[in-house]
């Protein structure tokens, strides 16, 4: 995140990720060397989300907003990019796509559940 000042909700979704990132190690850590070796792509995708938040600057409100909606905002992230597999995590920029389409998934949801909701009214 960017230096200086932070909005309570960056300093409040850098401690969600920390403490998932410390979850996820403490749990890695936990198995097998054979597993954690199977596990290295996991591994990789939360070192490189974990870096994105800690490092980068000026991370769009949408995705903060999003991340805190979460409970476990890299657990969702890692699910996503498993399921497109167009979406990286190598670079920041990539981190940023897979972000944005992560937004927008969970808004078209919000959508689709507010029409669902409305319907439901009407009956």
């Amino acid at each position: 995140m960017k230096r200086g000042e932070f909005s309570d909700k960056e300093i409040k979704l850098m401690h969600k990720i920390e403490k998932e990132f410390e979850l996820f190690k403490y749990r890695t850590l936990a198995k097998s060397r054979k597993k954690i070796f199977e596990g290295c792509c996991e591994i990789r995708f939360y070192s490189c989300v974990y870096e994105y938040f800690l490092y980068a600057d000026d991370i769009e409100k949408d995705h903060i907003k999003a991340c805190l909606e979460c409970e476990n905002a890299i657990a969702e992230l890692y699910n996503l990019y498993l399921k497109c597999e167009y979406l990286r995590c190598g670079r920041w920029d990539d981190i940023e796509e897979l972000l944005n389409v992560f937004v927008a998934r969970r808004e078209d949801r919000k959508g689709i559940e507010d029409i669902l909701s409305e319907m439901r009214k009407e009956k």
